[in-house]
């Protein structure tokens, strides 16, 4: 292939493929023994993973002995830095004082104690150990409080890896259908037909599609799961007045409104996005930050309805038919309640919230001004301290217009970026970034000079 000069195509990828042997060496390992060398498929990309294995604060170091300016963050789950001391001293006491026991702990109560004051619509809660384990969880105890099979969640929205979430999360146009009635979509093969059957898709951001879709399906329906920022499609906020349609829409409807929370949870604020929304929905999920950076997830809500999970007194049934089943060898680990408690108490107690919130401002503003002043055609979203580079002029609304996204150049831009120092997230489009505690105002100038560096090097490459 050549460039419209005849030189032949850039590579955007040698950069970064030059100081990283040994990760290339070790990938070649890695997929001896795992599909696609990583341990979850979103971590693959050309053309191979870097592999890191020392995170301090900011940074993180990779096995070349390359240091990077980190906003991908573990996906979200780093809120106060890499390491912080509080967390590290927590965890430390809690593994010399008790690991797994499979009874009750008591930090594990003091944390869901701490989840149910800081969330005002969170009478009750359940711990998991992922995100997807919290909504999967959530539904079924949605279905078994209204007695309905069907759910809803919006098109091109992310809930989990489990099969009833894994619907209309990515397709194409000519397998969603019509905008406004979107077909329901499984994400990937091994999932039955009979499950795709359960679930509804709406067009998110469209309120008349949206009541359209709800209203014909409401007799059947148990809950609507939906991100209050679509995070799955990078940074897709409601528009002015959807969330609050959507709060009494369901409610007439007498729909479960389940807030998936596992990316916006304690990371919008000490109440999520409902409490920077001002919204309450009836059931919460929530990980990521949860644990601040160990395995840590749950699901909350009213008293009335998690109390679907306690076995009631029912003459003539067993108790397993009666109640909807949760449980786990792993939940609420000792471990990963003591970390998600220090963090939990020192985002109260701390100015977190201003610092990652400026610093967010500063990141995300910052971007889209380089990019405007590199000629790049980029429309940079964000709420708060996570947020998106989306490369389109086009204004970003909902899930398909982020097909106007050009993703390669997305991609090499990223490659760029890594190779000058600093992640902006990951290489995939539909992912995002955050900031963080640990970051600093010298650490945004110098992201934003690389950022620009990687803008000029994707738009004219042999410069």
């Amino acid at each position: 292939m050549t460039d419209g000069d005849g030189r032949g195509k850039y590579d955007h990828a040698r950069p970064l493929r030059e100081m990283t042997p040994e990760s290339e060496r070790f990938h070649e390992r890695a997929r001896a023994v795992t599909p696609l060398g990583v341990e979850s498929n979103v971590r693959a990309f050309d053309p191979y993973p870097f592999y890191v294995d020392r995170a301090e604060g900011s940074y993180v170091r990779d096995i070349d002995d390359n240091e990077y300016l980190d906003f991908l963050l573990a996906l979200g789950p780093i809120v106060l830095g890499h390491g912080h001391p509080a967390v590290r001293e927590a965890v430390k006491a809690q593994v010399d004082r008790c690991d797994l026991t499979a009874t009750p702990n008591p930090v594990a109560i003091e944390y869901m104690e701490t989840v149910a004051e800081m969330i005002p619509s969170v009478e009750q809660v359940r711990l998991a150990n992922s995100g997807s384990e919290a909504t999967m969880h959530a539904i079924r105890v949605a279905r078994s409080y209204t007695g309905k099979e069907k759910i809803a969640k919006p098109e091109g929205g992310y809930a989990g890896a489990h099969d009833y979430a894994l619907q209309s999360v990515y397709a194409d146009e000519a397998a969603l259908g019509p905008a406004d009635r979107p077909n329901t979509v499984p994400y990937g093969t091994g999932i039955p037909d009979a499950v795709t059957e359960t679930v509804v898709a709406i067009p998110f951001n469209d309120r008349a599609g949206t009541e359209a879709v709800l209203r014909e399906h409401a007799d059947e329906l148990a809950a609507v799961i939906i991100e209050p920022v679509m995070c799955s499609a990078g940074c897709l906020k409601a528009r002015e007045g959807y969330h609050e349609f959507l709060r009494e829409l369901t409610a007439e409807l007498g729909v479960v409104l389940i807030w998936d929370e596992v990316m916006t949870g304690f990371r919008l604020g000490p109440a999520g996005a409902q409490g920077r929304f001002g919204i309450e929905p009836d059931m919460t999920t929530f990980a990521k930050v949860a644990g601040g950076g160990y395995q840590l997830a749950g699901f909350g809500g009213p008293a009335e309805i998690m109390r679907e999970i306690e076995p009631p007194e029912a003459e003539g049934r067993e108790s397993w038919e009666a109640s909807a089943y949760h449980g786990g060898t792993y939940n609420g680990h000792p471990v990963s309640c003591a970390a998600g408690l220090a963090t939990l108490e020192i985002l109260q107690e701390r100015d977190v919230y201003e610092h990652i919130d400026r610093l967010g401002e500063r990141l995300f503003t910052g971007l889209q001004e380089v990019a405007d002043d590199v000629g790049v055609p980029a429309t940079v979203e964000h709420v708060g301290s996570l947020g998106q580079v989306y490369m389109t002029d086009a204004e970003i609304h909902r899930y398909r217009d982020t097909w106007a996204s050009n993703t390669d150049r997305f991609a090499d831009w990223w490659r760029e970026a890594a190779a000058g120092g600093a992640l902006f997230g990951n290489p995939i489009q539909s992912e995002r970034f955050f900031t963080t505690y640990s970051h600093t105002d010298e650490q945004i100038d110098r992201a934003l000079e690389i950022a620009e560096d990687a803008f000029r090097a994707v738009d004219h490459p042999y410069e």
